[in-house]
């Protein structure tokens, strides 16, 4: 029987340390997305004396065989409510079931617009081109992507490139920028190969699709 994979950020508190990850794109945040933004870079650190924990601190904490990830919604003495961002109360812990809190929050980049990035990508194709010529098909095949995109961008719609056709998910703006950035981190240090974007570039095409798909057919989808 395989050994379950180490937490790492569990594993940083035990040892003393804190934690720094960022929340991908995308996705539904569940109870805790009036408090949490895709994108944002979180640093969890070491709770050491519960006197530093306060009321709307992102805590960590215990809770029956698990724990969770929630927010601190009162305090009375060492007992501290521990609560969702929308308001669900889950119930009191004590300071020892506190594990880290959230020290250092880093807001994403903010996206530009959708005509922006479909700009950006473009030239960050052009740039790999440059760079990395590949085959006349494939270097077609980039072009063809950013062709689609602009299609299904006009037929969603300016007003809900950024709504999600369902609560899990991704918008046509989140899907855009996750791979705009790809294109645009694959110039540098060291370009991925062109079929590799063509891949992700078509896997975002596919994704608006479904949006449509989602958005003007509801249930048949």
């Amino acid at each position: 029987m395989s050994k379950p994979k180490k937490d790492p950020l569990l594993e940083a508190l035990k040892e003393g340390r804190s934690y720094t990850w960022t929340v991908p794109d995308g996705g539904d945040l569940a109870s805790m997305r009036a408090a949490v933004k895709h994108g944002q870079t979180l640093t969890m650190s070491p709770v050491v004396n519960a006197s530093e924990i306060h009321v709307g601190d992102l805590v960590l904490v215990k809770w029956h065989k698990g724990d969770i990830f929630h927010l601190v919604g009162e305090i009375q003495g060492d007992q501290f409510l521990i609560v969702n961002s929308l308001g669900k109360v889950n119930g009191w812990v004590g300071g020892n079931d506190i594990l880290g809190r959230i020290t250092h929050i880093l807001d994403p980049e903010p996206r530009p617009s959708v005509p922006i990035m479909l700009e950006q990508l473009e030239a960050a194709y052009h740039k790999l081109i440059q760079l990395e010529p590949p085959a006349h098909d494939d270097a077609q095949r980039l072009f063809t992507i950013v062709e689609d995109l602009r299609w299904y961008a006009d037929r969603i719609g300016v007003e809900r490139w950024n709504k999600m056709p369902r609560s899990n998910k991704w918008s046509f703006e989140q899907n855009l920028w996750r791979l705009t950035k790809q294109a645009k981190n694959a110039i540098a240090p060291v370009p991925h190969s062109s079929r590799y974007l063509i891949d992700c570039g078509k896997a975002c095409v596919g994704l608006a699709s479904e949006i449509v798909a989602l958005f003007e057919y509801g249930e048949r989808a």
